[in-house]
């Protein structure tokens, strides 16, 4: 009698809704500081309220998103305290992790790891930075894991997707990427060769340069908002760039470069006012 394979169960609309949000805020779909109604995000997922409110409540719990009271959700705009706080948890973690798996006395399969780095050059190559974070994340777990302590683990499972999200905030930088892959291989390189103190050098010289990319980005990002909200700061940095303009390529004094420098400022002030009207 011919044996009928099994049906496998598809995954629960709240676990499939959770998926695709948490990916969308990952990936900049759904934008920090936002505020999005939880009827429309059911909407836009062809799905009910129900699976979508538990899927949220599920990005809560992770830091992602924020309720607010009788106005919807709102993803999370992280502080540079975040950020600090994020990676002081993932050093006190990982380096004990990298550390035990380096010293312990039996024999570690280390192919795992290696798997993983291999996969990241591969993402590296594509220009496929989504699949590069996924593996990056297999990558560190895989140290919690073989080093045999289910507590660590279920800690990193907790902040997995906040680690997640500042990971890719962390690749805005240029080469950053092809960078990891080194710092990577030293670890792998120092583990593989059981030696401790090597490796929890190389993780946590890792960490505080992958912790410096990631606050690079965000001040960035502060700054590009401070600029917006505050049009006296950018006609003061229109001016800057007015006067130097004037020392270097005009070869005026300084009492002449502040008429270029406001001249430039209300120039590109009025062309964004004509472009606002236009749409």
């Amino acid at each position: 009698m011919a044996t009928l394979r099994a049906i496998t169960q598809p995954l629960p609309l709240a676990k499939l809704a959770y998926e695709r949000l948490r990916d969308s805020i990952i990936h900049g779909q759904l934008l920090p500081g936002e505020v999005y109604n939880e009827m429309a995000l059911a909407k836009d997922l062809g799905i009910s309220r129900t699976p979508v409110r538990e899927a949220l409540l599920e990005l809560a719990a992770q830091g992602l998103v924020t309720f607010l009271p009788r106005k919807g959700v709102m993803i999370r705009n992280f502080s540079r305290k975040d950020v600090e706080e994020i990676f002081e948890l993932r050093r006190a973690i990982e380096l004990a992790a990298v550390e035990k798996v380096a010293k312990a006395s039996f024999p570690r399969d280390f192919s795992i790891i290696k798997n993983h780095l291999e996969d990241q050059k591969k993402a590296v190559a594509k220009r496929d930075f989504t699949a590069f974070m996924k593996t990056d994340r297999a990558f560190h777990a895989a140290f919690c894991e073989l080093a045999d302590n289910q507590r660590l683990v279920q800690v990193v499972e907790n902040v997995r997707d906040l680690v997640h999200y500042m990971g890719m905030q962390g690749l805005d930088k240029r080469g950053r990427a092809e960078v990891v892959i080194t710092e990577h291989e030293k670890i792998y390189e120092a583990v593989a060769r059981k030696d401790p103190i090597s490796a929890r050098k190389a993780m946590e010289s890792h960490l505080k340069l992958s912790e410096q990319a990631v606050l690079e980005h965000y001040r960035f990002r502060d700054h590009q908002l401070r600029s917006r909200s505050d049009p006296t700061r950018e006609l003061s940095r229109r001016g800057k760039i007015g006067r130097s303009l004037q020392r270097e390529n005009v070869g005026g004094s300084e009492e002449t470069a502040p008429i270029l420098g406001n001249a430039i400022a209300h120039h590109s002030i009025r062309r964004e006012k004509n472009g606002k009207a236009r749409n």
